[in-house]
């Protein structure tokens, strides 16, 4: 992800890229549910280091790069639809995306695909998550959205970057989508201005994450922040309090979809 690559000496034969993503995903599910698997070298090739908790593969589809999602042996058949009515839910209550597509499937209703952000005409766009930034696990809850706003100011100094995180923590109370951890929250630079800004929204869709709490907690609550904390985030670092209410209140209707 990002910019920042490691070139080994050692030069691998270009092969052409499987395209049946029932097979890739069916491959996936056999590696999760720890059965042998004759693609391995391909799915790792196409795995690259995005990580996380769904298999995935980098792609380019008509010359541009897409990462395309397959379900883990823990989630419903129908994850990739729900991903992706949850980008289109996201995109309508403001929040900034990349593109996102439902693609084929014959075994499930699809996968769901997201153009990638951290490249822009072919080019690699520098990219540092939260996790990275502080030095902190994504894997244990140890994040308020306090911290965050206060480190988005701090590094952007932009205030469409503060409105854009302060919806982005709405619809992830909203919409319960409490896997809100410190990498699922990540900065890119602008080469051309010398600046760092609050990359596109990503990972959103319907998680319960640990114990049933936010990753991040708001304003101190993670089990059931109510809309007063998610206000009192605003009031602490400096938003009126009419236009987050107004936000909060538009985003909370419109999760009602999902």
């Amino acid at each position: 992800m990002g910019a920042l690559t490691y070139k080994p000496e050692h030069k691998f034969e270009t092969q052409e890229q499987e395209s049946d993503y029932d097979k890739l995903a069916q491959e996936c599910s056999k590696i999760l549910e720890s059965q042998s698997s004759d693609n391995l070298d391909e799915l790792f090739k196409l795995g690259g280091s995005s990580g996380g908790a769904r298999p995935k593969i980098l792609t380019k589809i008509n010359n541009e790069d897409w990462i395309i999602k397959f379900p883990s042996s823990q989630d419903p058949k129908n994850i990739g639809e729900q991903e992706y009515k949850y980008s289109l839910v996201a995109k309508d209550c403001g929040i900034k995306m990349s593109e996102t597509r439902l693609f084929d499937s014959k075994i499930c209703s699809g996968y769901f695909g997201i153009k990638r952000f951290d490249r822009e005409n072919g080019k690699k766009v520098h990219m540092v998550s939260v996790s990275g930034l502080l030095e902190t696990s994504h894997r244990l809850p140890n994040l308020d959205y306090n911290i965050l706003m206060k480190l988005t100011l701090e590094l952007t100094k932009n205030y469409q970057d503060i409105e854009q995180l302060y919806r982005l923590m709405c619809f992830n109370v909203f919409a319960h989508n409490r896997d809100d951890h410190s990498k699922n929250f990540s900065f890119l630079y602008d080469e051309n201005r010398k600046e760092w800004h609050l990359s596109p929204a990503y990972d959103l869709t319907y998680s319960s994450s640990f114990n049933g709490e936010h990753a991040t907690t708001i304003n101190g609550e993670g089990k059931n922040p109510s809309l007063e904390d998610v206000l009192a985030v605003a009031k602490n670092i400096g938003m009126k309090e009419k236009q987050a209410k107004d936000i909060a209140l538009d985003i909370k209707a419109k999760c009602t979809e999902l």
